[in-house]
């Protein structure tokens, strides 16, 4: 198989076509100049784009990494020569905007399908291995290089040995002892175990579910018997009720009468009175209006006493301060040390030296400056030191105390304005209300206005005492006829019957709380029919258990022993290849290599007995190893009879000298022979 052209919306690729020859294919392109998109590209237009992928936190799906940043739907074409004719793959954004989904393989010839190639299997028909094995065989990412020294040999391990760096066996291995382990666990953790658990606990269930159903019948056994009592209780009940109740009928009607002329004078004295929420708002508003007037009165007062004393204060402020600036003195010393001047001066020169770095001080050159600053500054504090004395303090601040007197003058004007103000909208309010309760009375008239909200809000305070005085009287009627009674007798049996109804009542309630506390918990627990075929479908998931052990215990006797032929046949020839590339890439100074199954790869030197194991190799030197033995891979399990699969390889020289990379580019050109070999690299030789 040999790729011919390739061209796609992709990442940075824009829909140029990029053309390969035969042999060796070298691409020079810069950093983020698209080597690596490039190679997704080949890879996804071979085994398609999984769409299912989600974009994580550590990293992006490809169909957000890829999406092509020139604003065109993601598609592809990828014209390649297979079986001797050439084929053209396309893949296209479909419906639903699904990129890359729309897959067409046709012959260049004569534009008749491709029946073979199908969107799923397309590079595995084409290469003979999946993606993953297409990764880690014939597309070969320069990043891989950066690999820890145990990743690297695990790798290497595993391509010598089955030609997956996913290390399928171990993979494989490694799955099912951990499905055994699911299954077996230890202690209480495999699945078998929580089997004969959930078993144990579902047979305790049924044994409870048992018990309770015989507990429910026992009550239900009882509650016929608790009710015939509940009868009797009622009729002795009922009597003495009966009876006690001819004893006060006398004293109930007188009573009902009382009630009944206290509640007619109560109504009498409602009719009298507005609507309750117009008077409550009346009475708000009535008592926002004289609190306004108050506020207004002291406003008014208060602007009158600062504009009666305005003039005096301010003169008391003038002929204060006229006496202290007659009586002040303000005399100033000014004693200059002349020795502190000249240290200042001193200093400041030796500041400016060693600014310039005229006088070298050694270590300390770069801090000089600074230190003799601060000397400098220092002796100017001491030169001026108590030259000049104290003036005596005024008794006031008389520009400020004027200001306060005008604040306080301007202050007073504002608020008997404000409260004016307030005063004349809380009596708009006021007779907006008086209007609706007594549109009688004009605005003129505004004390009697207020005299009749008054006494309005005292017949109100009378109606409200007159209904607490009514329930007082009510409830105390009721607390006679319960609680007194000219036959003591009668009202004690009428409670011991009533007592014995409510004891009957309790016995009763008590065997039915109790059904319905074991029907509670027997619903908790579950329908016992359904425990039961639980519990018999557990028993068969546990020969089951029993049965998948047995399978994997053969499967992986099955896998040791293949795994074993397949090392057999292919180890040696991989081997073999890798020892003979290696001694290519190295120019002759690796010339044998071994790999170990304890995950150890060595390389020895010509003419030398000591081998180097990965840990010893350099970083280059293990690039190349790593190098020779995907090459090797690709030579021994992806060539077929007839055809051979295109290396892919993106920077594979990060880490090779100029020399190192002259051997690898002669490796290379030499499997050019057999089969194509595209190159992408950001280095020119």
């Amino acid at each position: 198989m040999k790729i011919l052209t390739a061209q796609g919306h992709f990442g940075v690729l824009d829909g140029r076509e990029i053309r390969f020859e035969d042999g060796l294919n070298v691409l020079y392109l810069p950093n983020e100049g698209g080597k690596s998109t490039l190679c997704n590209f080949l890879r996804v237009m071979l085994y398609g784009l999984n769409t299912s992928r989600r974009d994580s936190r550590k990293q992006l799906s490809d169909k957000t990494r890829y999406r092509p940043i020139d604003g065109n739907p993601m598609s592809g074409r990828l014209e390649l020569e297979w079986k001797g004719r050439r084929v053209v793959i396309s893949r296209q954004t479909g419906k639903g905007n699904a990129p890359m989904q729309e897959f067409s393989a046709y012959y260049a010839d004569t534009g008749e399908p491709c029946t073979e190639l199908t969107a799923k299997d397309c590079g595995k028909t084409l290469t003979g291995v999946s993606e993953e094995g297409f990764q880690s065989s014939a597309l070969l990412d320069g990043q891989e290089q950066s690999l820890s020294a145990g990743e690297l040999g695990d790798r290497m391990l595993a391509l010598s040995t089955t030609g997956d760096s996913a290390m399928m066996y171990s993979n494989a291995a490694a799955q099912l002892d951990h499905w055994k382990n699911a299954l077996r666990g230890t202690g209480k953790r495999g699945r078998y175990a929580q089997v004969e658990a959930d078993i144990e606990q579902l047979d305790q269930s049924i044994a409870r579910l048992d018990d309770l159903t015989e507990q429910i019948k026992q009550y239900e056994a009882q509650i016929p018997e608790a009710e015939n009592r509940i009868a009797q209780a009622e009729q002795g009940q009922q009597q003495a009720t009966e009876e006690f109740t001819l004893l006060f009928v006398a004293k109930r009607e007188a009573a009902e009468r009382e009630e009944r002329r206290s509640r007619e004078e109560l109504t009498a004295m409602r009719d009298a009175l507005p609507p309750f929420d117009i008077l409550a708002e009346a009475e708000r508003v009535t008592s926002a209006y004289l609190e306004a007037k108050q506020k207004a009165q002291a406003a008014r007062e208060e602007l009158e006493t600062v504009t009666a004393n305005y003039q005096k204060w301010k003169d008391d402020i003038d002929h204060t301060e006229d006496d202290y600036s007659n009586s002040a003195r303000s005399t100033s010393d000014i004693r200059i040390r002349g020795w502190s001047m000249v240290l200042a001066v001193l200093f400041g020169i030796m500041a400016v030296v060693s600014l310039l770095q005229l006088i070298p001080f050694g270590p300390l050159t770069s801090y000089m400056p600074y230190l003799f600053s601060v000397f400098a500054i220092i002796a100017l504090i001491v030169t001026f030191v108590g030259s000049t004395r104290s003036l005596e303090a005024p008794p006031m601040d008389f520009d400020e105390e004027r200001v306060k007197l005008e604040r306080r003058k301007q202050s007073a004007i504002v608020r008997n304005t404000q409260t004016t103000e307030q005063e004349k909208t809380a009596r708009g309010k006021f007779w907006e209300q008086m209007h609706r309760i007594a549109p009688g009375i004009p605005e003129e008239q505004e004390q009697r206005a207020l005299q009749w909200m008054q006494e309005t809000i005292t017949r109100k305070g009378r109606y409200l005492e007159c209904k607490r005085e009514h329930e007082a009287l009510a409830a105390q009627y009721l607390e006679i006829l319960d609680t007194t009674g000219p036959q003591g007798d009668a009202r004690m049996r009428m409670n011991e019957a009533k007592e014995a109804v409510d004891q009957a009542r309790q016995s009763c309630n008590a065997l039915h709380e109790a059904i319905a506390v074991c029907r509670g918990k027997c619903e908790e627990i579950g329908v016992r029919k359904e425990l039961c075929a639980q519990r018999d479908r557990l028993e068969e998931e546990k020969e089951s258990i029993l049965w998948q052990l047995d399978a994997i215990r053969l499967a992986k006797e099955s896998l040791v022993q293949a795994n074993a032929e397949l090392t057999g046949r292919v180890s040696p020839q991989i081997n073999q290849l890798a020892q003979e590339y290696l001694k290519t890439l190295t120019a002759d100074r690796y010339t044998a290599m071994q790999l170990y199954t304890d995950f150890e790869a060595t390389c020895r030197r010509d003419n030398s007995a000591v081998e180097m194991d990965r840990l010893r190799l350099s970083t280059g030197t293990r690039d190349q190893l790593y190098l020779a033995l995907r090459l090797a891979v690709c030579k021994v399990l992806l060539d077929e009879a007839d055809e051979s699969v295109p290396i892919i390889l993106d920077d594979p020289f990060v880490n090779y000298d100029d020399e190192r990379t002259a051997c690898g580019m002669k490796l290379l050109r030499e499997i050019a022979h057999d089969r194509q070999v595209i190159l992408l690299t950001c280095r020119r030789p």
